[in-house]
């Protein structure tokens, strides 16, 4: 299981989402993205549509839905005379940044692990 990260969608960002991303949809990696990142969307749209009272709903995204999204919408998207591209993207690149620094750090952690000389070097030796 792929690791996740929580945002927040509006209904008209979800609505965007299901009009721009296909179920067909993959990266180069594995199978297709777009068919589980729409049965998310799916559920966020019957919980706006069975009277919602929050304005947003959590969505828990993975690495790669999160570049499915960057792929398909675009800044300047907007849904009747809403614009919900720019601040959708800016959520997304927020969650893709998550992934990257804790691969980031992760990576770091372990080199630090498996080199030997780590413990004894001080700071200003570096």
């Amino acid at each position: 299981m792929e690791p996740t990260k929580v945002m927040y969608l509006t209904e008209s960002e979800a609505w965007a989402i299901d009009y721009l991303v296909r179920h067909t949809w993959k990266d180069d990696s594995m199978g297709p993205i777009g068919r589980d990142l729409l049965v998310k969307i799916f559920g966020l749209l019957k919980e706006f549509e069975g009277g919602s009272k929050s304005p947003m709903l959590p969505i828990a995204l993975t690495e790669r839905e999160c570049w499915c999204i960057d792929f398909h919408i675009r800044h300047d998207l907007s849904m009747g005379h809403e614009a919900v591209g720019k601040r959708m993207l800016l959520a997304v690149f927020g969650l893709i940044l998550e992934f990257d620094n804790e691969r980031a750090t992760a990576h770091e952690l372990k080199r630090f692990s498996l080199d030997p000389q780590h413990d004894r070097r001080r700071p200003d030796d570096l």
